[in-house]
């Protein structure tokens, strides 16, 4: 995350705001008592700053991976520091993207799943991180003594990455019974392995590899005994070694009956990877796996390279092996994730725009947390929200508005939504956007506004669900705003995110709006929190600065400093514990 320090002053002697004075109490409530805020200090923060308390962008992590682990199709998961688990991603091409929404009261760190690597998060951007065999988790084959859970015996499947046994040299031809868990169809039962770099052919993964055609057309195979009814999916790597090789796996009982399953067809110029789903029968106790050379570009005794074979457990045949399927009986779902990444994320308003208010930020408190799925390829499938209706310091009706961005906070460029359920509805004037309340007091069961003025209350919350589209995208920011109860042409915002097609575009530059929902000094009409605890907002009347002494310097400095200026109210200015 790049913000510019520039135009700072941190102290002046310039009153601060103006202030909201022509409010509308509700439920026969008495007329609030409304003056201007008298405050000394100025703030002057950078013009691009987002408000917005938390660690927050994209992220991309390139995997240093110095001992050739196998590492694309695999994956990388952000955990705090007691190894919670909070988003994963699959690695494609040694890199891996997490879009991030974190607090900056917590540790946060990559992790490498098959190794246990991990690097600390300290901003978004670019990560470089190396994993290493040394890893306190590390087993060959990802992880198979944890995740290959379907064996229905002592040995499960072994030595996918050809490791063992170590060659000395640059290749060697030995016979089966000193290869672990390998065995060949060849005549004189001799194996071949490749060191890593022998005549230019460098391994997929690790440090050794196999040749095929050890010196006549054969077949390698392993078998493993796995459990019968159950559905794994297998994956490996083959390339050519003087021009274009062809081989099959195969899969069955035995290697007289193994069924075709892919055919392998690859040069010399790059490793090719092959994938698929079987399901064991019923009353098959042996399962072998057979890799059967067709034809090769030199001779008998030449071609058709494999490397990191694997076999995972995975019952509802999506690809993603049981232990890293957050889903593991839904082929539709995958993968686990939160909005926030972690920690709850509160959205703080104040409500007279285009005219500034007295800055407490407690017209609309909204506290906000979601789990989403995706699917095996990282597409959206559904998401379920919950917004805690914390604090209506306002006297304003407003209602709730959502709408759904990429990660850019800019419009999709179709509909992603396919249905909503629960306490929200879609938002017929806007794409992607729902309805959340269209009269905050109307959607409480009974009035409250939790800022020491008005009534206290446990807060009300608004839950529900969104069901996307198949497969139009993978990742998205949603964006909770206010509108006028009755008038949709008042909206408030988030700096950042633009204005929604109900909105009055004549009001926008007008009074205190100096556009992007920021004042000329760029003070904000909403302030984003993620936070791992609550948060203490101001009580009525009491400005932000007031209720927190780190708040000014925080601000002043784009963010940069006070990063976790939101933990240290001041107990008598402020409303909670």
């Amino acid at each position: 995350m790049k913000i510019y320090l520039k135009n700072i002053i941190l102290i002046s002697t310039v009153a601060l705001l103006a202030f909201a004075c022509d409010r509308t109490e509700d439920f026969g409530t008495p007329p609030g008592v409304y003056i201007p805020v008298d405050n000394t200090e100025e703030l002057n923060p950078p013009a691009d700053f987002n408000w917005s308390a938390s660690l927050k962008g994209g992220l991309t992590v390139n995997i240093n991976n110095p001992e050739k682990i196998s590492v694309d199709n695999q994956i990388a998961q952000i955990v705090n520091s007691q190894g919670e688990i909070f988003d994963k991603a699959t690695i494609e091409s040694g890199f891996v993207h997490f879009d991030l929404d974190l607090p900056q009261d917590q540790e946060f760190y990559v992790e490498f799943a098959n190794t246990g690597d991990r690097i600390k998060i300290s901003e978004a951007g670019t990560l470089e991180m190396t994993v290493r065999k040394e890893g306190s988790f590390f087993v060959d084959s990802k992880k198979a003594s944890s995740s290959f859970l379907c064996v229905s015996c002592g040995t499960p499947f072994d030595n996918g990455g050809i490791e063992l046994p170590l060659v000395l040299g640059s290749y060697t031809q030995i016979n089966e019974n000193l290869v672990p868990s390998w065995n060949t169809t060849a005549t004189d039962n001799k194996i071949e392995i490749w060191t890593d770099g022998f005549l230019g052919v460098p391994s997929q993964e690790g440090n050794q590899f196999f040749e095929i055609n050890a010196t006549q057309v054969a077949a390698l195979y392993q078998d493993v005994c796995i459990t019968p009814g159950t559905t794994i999916s297998w994956s490996v790597y083959h390339r050519g070694r003087a021009g274009v090789d062809v081989a099959e796996v195969l899969i069955g009982s035995s290697v007289g009956t193994a069924v075709s399953q892919a055919t392998m067809t690859d040069g010399t110029d790059a490793w090719g990877y092959y994938s698929g789903n079987y399901t064991v029968p019923l009353g098959q106790t042996n399962t072998s796996f057979v890799f059967k050379a067709v034809s090769s570009a030199g001779s008998a005794s030449v071609g058709n390279f494999i490397d990191n074979f694997q076999v995972i457990c995975d019952q509802d045949a999506d690809g993603i092996t049981d232990t890293d399927d957050d889903y593991p009986n839904d082929p539709t779902r995958a993968y686990k994730s939160y909005f926030p990444t972690a920690g709850k994320q509160i959205v703080a308003f104040e409500d007279l725009w285009p005219s500034l208010g007295d800055f407490d930020f407690n017209d609309m408190i909204l506290a906000t947390q979601g789990e989403i799925s995706k699917n095996a390829s990282g597409n959206l499938v559904d998401a379920t929200f919950t917004v805690g209706i914390d604090a209506i310091g306002a006297g304003l009706h407003n209602g709730i508005g959502l709408m759904i961005y990429d990660n850019n906070s800019l419009a999709f460029g179709s509909n992603i939504i396919a249905s909503v359920s629960g306490d929200a509805s879609l938002d017929p004037g806007n794409t992607n956007g729902l309805i959340l309340s269209d009269n905050v007091f109307s959607t409480i069961s009974e009035y409250y506004q939790n800022n020491g003025v008005g009534p206290d209350k446990v807060p009300d919350s608004i839950s529900f669900s969104i069901t996307f589209n198949t497969d139009v995208a993978s990742d998205f920011t949603p964006e909770l705003y206010l509108f006028r109860s009755g008038d949709r042409s008042h909206e408030v915002h988030l700096s950042g995110f633009p204005t929604t097609a109900t909105i009055n575009p004549a009001l926008v530059n007008t009074k205190d709006d100096n556009g992007n929902y920021k004042t000329v000094t760029g003070l904000p009409w909403g302030m984003e929190i993620i936070t791992s605890g609550t948060w203490n907002h101001p009580l009525e009347k009491i400005d932000i600065l007031d209720a927190y002494s780190q708040f000014q310097l925080w601000a002043t400095s784009g963010g940069l400093l006070n990063l976790t200026w939101y933990t240290l109210p001041n107990p008598a200015k402020t409303f909670g514990d």
